[in-house]
């Protein structure tokens, strides 16, 4: 079975099309026990008041510090009050996907790319 750490470099550098796939898929993959993409993925793109609507019903815990992130944690990422991004926390930074393919950022530029984040834990 892979580990966190084999699933997480089987990913990077691997081709991503947002017309084919969803952030949210890579947050299933990397973490199975995550609420699955029907409605979060949908609630991602609304608002954060829909977004954490939705998560309240997957029992998801926000986490108010970001020293307080751990590896797997979920990132949700936005800007101007909508999050439509999500990646999951790993050593100082966040795996997720973009359109040249999954990547792993830094949080400190997460923080410049996003005015809006937070993190959440199944």
């Amino acid at each position: 079975m892979k580990t966190f750490e084999d699933k997480i470099n089987s990913l990077i550098g691997q081709p991503y099309n947002k017309h084919t796939a969803h952030c949210w898929d890579l947050v299933e993959f990397l973490i199975p026990f995550a609420p699955k993409a029907e409605g979060v993925a949908q609630s991602l793109r609304v608002s954060v008041k829909h977004f954490d609507r939705e998560l309240k019903k997957h029992n998801l815990n926000e986490i108010l510090n970001e020293k307080d992130f751990e590896n797997k944690d979920i990132i949700v990422m936005g800007k101007d009050g909508i999050f439509y991004h999500a990646g999951v926390y790993y050593d100082g930074g966040v795996v997720h996907a973009q359109e040249g393919g999954a990547t792993y950022t830094p949080l400190d530029m997460i923080k410049k790319m996003y005015s809006d984040f937070k993190g959440l834990r199944v």
